[in-house]
């Protein structure tokens, strides 16, 4: 329960003895007695404190009576506070009329009746609690008008009967072009599209407490809006919140149509695919026959008939049967390359150090002894064993390619940690590339050195870094023509899903 506040009396009266009359009258629970001798004394206090009433003795010395209520009638603070003036010249006609000129609500005569002092008191004090409340409620209507006339969605009661609009906020004129006045009165419906129709009479019907709902509305220059509804049904009214929701509603269709073309591509893609798994096929059977027969027949001629060549015919031979072979190499590696792109990585817990080492002991057993290959410490991460397999065989198979040519070939692996991914390098001190083609070095088929100089078919590189965007990383290089080379890639610590 909310406690009352005391209600402040001012009593203003030069002579002492009254002022205690009027405290023993007046004095009980729920109120604070100020009483002062002087007129200027009185209008420092009600100038700075909250007075509910003040009983003003009419002639003292100095500022009399009349003086002190012309002041605090003229100052908005105290202007309305009630005043009750006491004197002994009541029977006085043009003395009481200038008094309630000055702002007196009442009078007390002297002496002072107890009983009529205490009930003038008490209705005054009662009418100027109401005032005040009343005051209060006034200024918070006008703060809620406020605070409902600046919001931007449609606030308005609406009968829940005939669907008239009873009351509407100014932010109609905004939404719908309508000011606040042409819209009561008329229906809702008049408003909505026929299946915003169809569902508000529905609800209607149904008549429950609360309710919200969707609707196509249209302004008054016929552009259709699309509201999101909020609805409280208390005492045959719906008091209702309108919100505009047209370019919510014009993004999720975007966004649905974009979806539905993401479908369509997708299906698309898949049908693409499977013509290339079909290509492939073809490929792996159709073009690597001939290539055996074109292989094998030059073999034979090779084996039977080599006492009948010249130097000149077994070279031109040996070209056949090695470019046979490459072709071979080459759509081996094609179809490799095709398969990784539609395979699936299994994502698990992997030692790098266990991953490399049997690697790098085969490779050495195929490169020159001079190469010297140097193994670091390798941080583990989760991803798919075999496909990085694969990614290290590319890269360090590589970097001894390169570097075959040097007097003193040298291959390092290691790795650095990151924040949150570890970054792999191979590094060798071979021919090196030249740093303006490097854009070059992971597309299909892209080579920077001739045939003549390395033998491959420049599909490692674009495998490597598709394996790499699939476990969610990123592979890059960085190389001087003579000065080696060194191939980086990161994979994140985290088991991210692949892209």
């Amino acid at each position: 329960m909310v406690k009352q506040a005391e209600d402040n009396i001012l009593i203003v009266d030069d002579k002492v003895n009254n002022i205690y009359a009027l405290e023993q009258i007046l004095n009980q629970p729920g109120r604070n007695l100020i009483s002062v001798t002087s007129g200027n004394e009185a209008l420092k206090i009600a100038l700075n404190q909250e007075i509910d009433l003040i009983i003003l003795d009419v002639q003292m010395p100095g500022m009399d009576g009349f003086e002190v209520a012309q002041i605090l009638k003229s100052n908005k603070r105290t202007s309305e506070t009630p005043i009750i003036f006491v004197t002994a010249e009541l029977k006085d006609q043009k003395f009481v009329l200038k008094g309630f000129e000055e702002g007196a609500i009442d009078y007390l005569a002297k002496p002072l009746n107890p009983e009529i002092t205490e009930a003038k008191v008490n209705v005054l004090l009662q009418l100027h609690r109401q005032q005040r409340e009343l005051m209060e409620k006034n200024q918070a209507l006008e703060n809620y008008a406020l605070l409902i006339n600046n919001s931007a969605d449609l606030i308005c009661i609406i009968n829940s009967k005939t669907f008239h609009i009873e009351e509407m906020n100014d932010a109609v004129y905004d939404r719908l072009g309508y000011s606040a006045q042409e819209i009561k009165g008329s229906s809702l419906l008049t408003y909505l599209s026929e299946d915003g129709q169809w569902k508000v009479q529905q609800l209607a019907k149904q008549c429950p407490p609360t309710f919200s709902f969707e609707a196509l509305m249209y302004t008054k220059s016929n552009e259709p809006r699309y509201f999101s509804w909020n609805v409280v049904h208390k005492n045959k009214s719906w008091f209702a919140n309108g919100r505009d929701i047209t370019r919510q509603k014009k993004a999720d269709f975007e966004i649905n149509q974009l979806n539905k073309n993401l479908e369509r591509n997708v299906a698309q893609l898949q049908l693409t695919n499977k013509e290339l798994e079909a290509f492939s096929y073809s490929v792996s059977h159709d073009l690597r026959a001939p290539l055996r027969s074109i292989n094998g027949y030059a073999q034979m001629i090779q084996e039977d008939h080599a006492q009948d060549f010249n130097d000149e015919a077994k070279r031109m031979l040996n070209v056949i049967r090695n470019n046979a072979r490459k072709m071979g190499t080459l759509i081996d590696d094609l179809l490799e390359f095709s398969r990784m792109g539609r395979k699936d990585i299994t994502r698990v817990a992997i030692d790098f150090k266990k991953l490399v080492e049997p690697i790098v002991a085969d490779i050495r057993h195929t490169a020159s002894e001079k190469t010297k290959i140097t193994l670091h410490s390798l941080p583990g991460t989760q991803g798919d064993p075999a496909l990085l397999s694969q990614v290290f065989i590319n890269l360090i198979t590589n970097a001894v390619k390169y570097s075959a040519k040097k007097d003193n070939p040298e291959v390092e692996i290691g790795a650095e940690e990151k924040d949150d991914e570890i970054v792999y390098y191979i590094k060798d001190n071979g021919a090196g590339f030249d740093m303006q083609y490097a854009h070059k070095l992971f597309g299909v088929f892209q080579r920077l050195h001739s045939n003549d100089e390395f033998e491959g078919t420049g599909v490692g590189l674009a495998i490597v870094q598709r394996i790499i965007v699939k476990h969610g990383g990123k592979v890059w290089a960085e190389g001087k023509p003579g000065d080696g080379a060194v191939f980086y890639f990161s994979l994140p610590k985290t088991n991210n899903p692949p892209i």
